[in-house]
């Protein structure tokens, strides 16, 4: 019975503390409120601009990837691709910080992600702009895991570490080496 409450109780936080939200039109509303616009790049695929509702641009989500042998998975990610997202200023002259794009299958876009993090870091302010005290210690939350991972794995050779063992103890028995 405890973990029946238990779970009940979980599962209303959850929905009570959620956030909603939803993109319709490119216009991103959080709880029933227009935040932000989100608009597809339509020179680079998988790419964003984030603007302000009246058009000010705030925001370019950049899109990158790259293979990481430990992410493979054989029914979901066979090549074991790792993607996310660049958040730069709109001139693109300065990385803030990077962010996971959404790991859902159905229901949600995978900008959802950086629009809980802007809503709830409170970088946009009400007039539509930058708060950028708040955008700073966003992006010292959030960091740079991403590039990091990858700068790594361009480091290793052929993307991975191969670790050698070789067994040095000496066997019982007769030992025949033929061809040396």
């Amino acid at each position: 019975m405890k973990k029946v409450l238990f779970g009940f109780a979980l599962i209303i936080t959850s929905l009570t503390f959620g956030q909603k939200i939803k993109l319709k039109k490119e216009i991103a509303s959080v709880d029933g409120k227009d935040f932000v616009k989100v608009i597809k790049d339509p020179i680079a695929d998988d790419c964003y601009n984030i603007t302000t509702l009246d058009g000010k641009d705030l925001f370019y989500l950049k899109f990158n990837s790259y293979k990481d042998p430990k992410e493979v998975d054989y029914k979901y990610n066979k090549m074991g691709f790792v993607s996310y997202f660049e958040v730069m200023s709109a001139d693109l002259n300065t990385v803030y910080f990077e962010t996971d794009i959404t790991h859902c299958m159905m229901g949600c876009n995978n900008t959802d992600n950086i629009i809980k993090m802007l809503f709830g870091g409170r970088v946009v302010k009400d007039d539509g702009s930058l708060d950028m005290n708040r955008l700073e210690i966003l992006s010292k939350k959030a960091g740079f895991e991403y590039s990091k991972k990858r700068d790594e794995m361009a480091n290793t050779p052929n993307g991975t570490n191969t670790v050698i063992i070789q067994d040095s103890r000496p066997r019982n028995g007769f030992n025949i080496s033929v061809g040396r």
